[in-house]
This record gives C-alpha cells, structure tokens and sequence, in this order.
C-alpha cells in the first residue's frame, strides 16, 4: 500500500472511530439528561445551556466531520491497494445518512429547543439520534474490513 493510502485510510479510521465514540456517548448519556437542565427563570438556564452545548460540540465535530468527509471522497475516487469501491461507496452512503439526519433532522431540531425545552422535540431527538448512531458505527465497521482487505 502506498503511503499515501495509508495516511488517508488512517485519517478516515481515526476520524470515523471518534464521530462513533462520540455519537454513542451524546445518545446514552448526552441527550438523555437533557431533560435534567434546570429551564432556570424565564428558560435562561435552558438557553444558556442549549447554545453552550452546540457552540462547544461544533468544536469537537466540525474538524472530525472535515476529516471524514475528505478522506470518505478521497478513498472512493483512489480506493486504497487498488481494493474494489464497494466498500468506500457503502461507506460514503452511511456517511451520508449520518450528515444528512445531522443537517436535516438534529440541528434543526436543536434549533427548535434553542429557546425552551420542549420534551416532545427532546424524544424526536433522541429517537432519530439512533439512526446517526447506526449509520457512524456501520461506516466504522466498513472502514474496518477496508482496512483489512487493503493490508491483506
């Protein structure tokens, strides 16, 4: 394998694994104590919290969804150790259930929770929030059996 094949494998590896750890923390333990947040008088202390939360999270997500998003194109266009582009196009297709749920269903919902906790939206969220946890943890596991069908 070319070095730069591995380099962009391992990037998409790293950037992937961490999305995938990190939906499975925001799904188990995040989302669900969003319901706790005192809404404070007038719903302060919920807006405080709702707009620390996705300034904070675009932080850690924006530079690991770059990642992944260049590297997810790159390894369909030039698949690493001229493996077949099944598995990179599988992968880029979750990874386009993962940033589209994000971009079309999350954020706005979060958007909609901006101003007051609504425990209707709250379960949208975390009830949808499982179809970004699938889709990044099945794009781990693809990235996975690329990797491996590439070293073999």
């Amino acid at each position: 394998m070319e070095s730069i094949d591995a380099v962009v494998l391992l990037v998409a590896l790293a950037s992937t694994w961490a999305m995938t750890g990190l939906i499975w923390v925001i799904q188990l333990v995040h989302y669900p104590i969003f319901d706790s947040i005192d809404p404070g008088e007038a719903g302060q202390g919920w807006m405080q919290f709702a707009n620390r939360h996705t300034s904070s999270i675009s932080l850690v997500v924006g530079p690991l969804m770059l990642a992944e998003g260049i590297t997810g194109l790159w390894l369909v266009v030039a698949p690493p150790a001229d493996t077949s582009r099944l598995l990179p196009l599988i992968s880029l297709g979750l990874m386009a259930v993962a940033y589209g749920v994000t971009a079309f269903v999350s954020a706005p919902l979060h958007g909609q929770m901006s101003q007051r906790f609504d425990a209707r939206l709250h379960h949208r969220l975390v009830t949808t929030n499982w179809i970004r946890t699938a889709a990044w943890t099945s794009r781990a596991c693809v990235l996975a059996t690329l990797a491996y069908v590439a070293i073999t």
